[in-house]
Order: C-alpha cells, then structure tokens, then sequence
C-alpha cells in the first residue's frame, strides 16, 4: 500500500513538473517573439533602442541564471554519482538514487536546450 501511495506522489510530481514546464515554455516562446517583434520595429524607430537594451539585459540575466542551474544541476549529480559509488548506500537507495539522477539529466538537457535557443536568437 505503501508503494501505491510513492507512486502516485512521483506520479503526481511529475505530471505538475510537466504541466509547469510547459507554461514556462509559453511564456519563453513569448518572450522570443516579443523580442523579434522589436527587432523588427526598432529598425523604425531609434527611439526604443532603449527598451532594445533593457531586453538585452533581460535576457542576459536569464541566460546567467540557466548557466547557474546547469552547475547546479551538475554539482548535484555528481554528489549523487559519488554517494553510489561509496559504497555506503543500501540497494534501494542506490536505485532512488539513479532514478533521481534521470531526471537532473533529464533536467539538464530540458536547460541546456533553452540556454541554446536563447542564445541564438538573441545573437540574430
């Protein structure tokens, strides 16, 4: 019964972490278009080269912040590979233990993919 009730949790867990994850990823996709837009625009008007620059800064705040998840996301997995291979862990808490490393890996190409993206675009 017990096993139901983790189950369900992670079940549970996982489908808010994917629900989230996709709203997120709107409102990036939002965000990247927004940013075209006054690409565009700014080519008309010399006047929002100030908001050009705030975007700018925007997005370099948030590329900062991806690249500070992706290391600790990374410290974090590797603190786990390090407690597997001591030794000390039980069986089943070596196999938690790699079910949580998928999902930082898992986490970090979810990222590490946007960090790409945002990085190109913003280059354009």
């Amino acid at each position: 019964m017990e096993l139901i009730n983790i189950n369900n949790n992670l079940v549970n867990r996982d489908i808010r972490f994917i629900q989230i994850q996709q709203q997120l990823d709107a409102k990036r996709k939002i965000l990247l278009n927004k940013q075209d837009k006054l690409k565009r625009i700014i080519k008309q008007n010399v006047f929002l080269s100030d908001v050009k620059d705030d975007y700018s800064k925007y997005y370099s705040f948030i590329i900062n912040q991806k690249k500070q998840q992706m290391a600790a996301l990374e410290m974090l997995n590797k603190y786990i590979e390090d407690l597997t291979q001591s030794g000390s862990l039980t069986e089943k808490n070596i196999e938690d233990a790699r079910y949580e490393q998928k999902h930082i890996l898992k986490e970090l190409k979810s990222i590490k993919t946007n960090l790409d993206e945002l990085i190109n675009f913003t280059e354009l």
